[in-house]
């Protein structure tokens, strides 16, 4: 897994963010939905649950809603991240 990012963002409006992204840190309870430049979608249940996720390779698609505590982080390779509540930092690849 990629320890070392290029660049980082704080995301805190509702804005579509495009790029390539590796990384999604929650600063605050936060919502955010994720999407991926494949054509299946995996399933995600619970992901508030987890404090560290990672889903490369298993993630693929688009990913809605997605729920992450403050302090959460979410791991792999997206191209677009869509905030609907709460501040989180994206990491580009």
């Amino acid at each position: 897994m990629i320890s070392n990012y290029p660049a980082a963002k704080i995301i805190n409006d509702t804005s579509v963010h495009i790029g390539r992204f590796g990384k999604v840190s929650a600063l605050q309870d936060s919502v955010i939905s994720i999407g991926k430049d494949f054509d299946s979608v995996a399933s995600v249940d619970a992901v508030s649950d987890f404090d560290t996720i990672s889903f490369l390779p298993y993630f693929k698609g688009d990913q809605s809603l997605i729920q992450l505590k403050a302090g959460a982080e979410f791991f792999g390779v997206f191209t677009s991240v869509f905030l609907d509540s709460g501040t989180v930092i994206v990491y580009r690849l």
